[in-house]
């Protein structure tokens, strides 16, 4: 098998077996794919966090990727106009546990979080199209599986 190398860096095929268990799929294929895109998007943002020199001390790979991605992904807030279309456009979801309906001040909180974890997680998504575009990735072919957004670290 050829192996995987993010920006001349090899990800050995050992870690990607020992990731396969946080990545479950209906074939051993798909695990093994989804474990490789999580370690090589995971390469990606370490060298990043590293050549952006987030912190002094890197020890943490977590932590070096939580701090470049605080420096990096912003968002804005969403406008009250953004939350009260969501409300009108999903308002059976908002009642109460008597059934009744929510008013939209009652929800607004609620709707904000949302909208703006929307936003977060498509800018993060851009950022890693972006360091993906950049980078030199071989021995994978990338978007066989969802871009793990959600298990970088």
């Amino acid at each position: 098998m050829t192996p995987i190398t993010v920006n001349h860096k090899e990800i050995p095929e050992a870690i990607i077996g020992q990731e396969m268990q946080y990545h479950p799929a209906a074939s051993r294929q798909e695990a093994w794919q989804r474990a490789a895109e999580a370690l090589v998007l995971r390469e990606l943002l370490l060298q990043e966090a590293h050549r952006e020199a987030v912190a002094q001390v890197d020890n943490d790979e977590a932590e070096l990727i939580d701090l470049l991605l605080a420096r990096v992904l912003r968002v804005e807030e969403p406008q009250t106009e953004a939350c009260e279309a969501f409300y009108a456009a999903q308002r059976h979801r908002f009642v109460g546990p008597d059934n009744a309906p929510l008013t939209f001040e009652q929800v607004d909180a609620l709707i904000r979080a949302e909208l703006q974890a929307r936003a977060l997680r498509q800018a993060l998504t851009d950022y890693l199209k972006g360091l993906v575009a950049k980078a030199d990735i071989r021995g994978i072919r990338l978007g066989q599986a969802v871009l793990p957004v959600f298990s970088l670290n």
